[in-house]
């Protein structure tokens, strides 16, 4: 009944009532997610809220309480979302999608596709660093898909701006690449590290 009545708070005219909602069910997903699948289709119509705060919390929401096959639908109106908020929130929703893509593991290449994207785009070391930590955690809980992860950072660190992070992912290549089924392929990623970058990213 209490779910029921936060439900129909998700369309109240009031920003100050759709957040208060949208909240308590965001608490709600983290122990009870199953209970809110009813929910879903008015928090979907949240993504767009003009408040950003109730629209990550929809978003967040929906990471936790989305079905399977909701999850490349669901990747589509996050991807226009993101560039319209801070950092702050975008960890937010990178901390989701790790925690779904461990719940649904087949559905890992869509995700960490998601995240490997996002490296690309505009934000600080603290989301960077983030989705760096996201994929490497799924890559040791998910060991199938170790190899498309190892892809994904090579691709990261042709383009990156943070000394921190090369030197993170060159050191994970280090101990993960002679266990993949080819680990040559990955040597000119590493060699450009050595021609084009800072004397502490060559040391690594």
């Amino acid at each position: 009944q209490a779910i029921a009545i936060q439900h129909l708070f998700l369309s109240s005219s009031k920003p100050t009532i759709r957040f208060a909602a949208v909240r308590c069910l965001h608490k709600v997903a983290m122990s009870a997610p199953n209970e809110l699948v009813g929910c879903n289709d008015e928090m979907e119509a949240l993504i767009n809220d003009p408040n950003r705060s109730i629209a990550t919390l929809a978003i967040t929401t929906l990471l936790k309480t989305g079905s399977e096959h909701s999850i490349d639908r669901l990747m589509k109106q996050i991807s226009s979302f993101m560039t319209d908020i801070g950092d702050e929130f975008k960890v937010v929703v990178v901390d989701a999608i790790k925690a779904l893509c461990l719940k649904y593991p087949k559905k890992h290449p869509t995700l960490l596709t998601f995240l490997a994207t996002s490296l690309r785009d505009e934000g600080g070391g603290v989301y960077k660093r983030a989705i760096v930590d996201a994929i490497i955690n799924v890559m040791q809980q998910l060991p199938q898909c170790r190899e498309l992860a190892i892809s994904h950072l090579c691709e990261f660190i042709e383009d990156c701006e943070f000394e921190d992070l090369s030197v993170s992912v060159l050191s994970l290549l280090g101990r993960e690449v002679p266990r993949t089924s080819h680990p040559a392929k990955y040597i000119r990623f590493v060699f450009n590290r050595v021609i084009l970058e800072t004397p502490v990213v060559r040391a690594a």
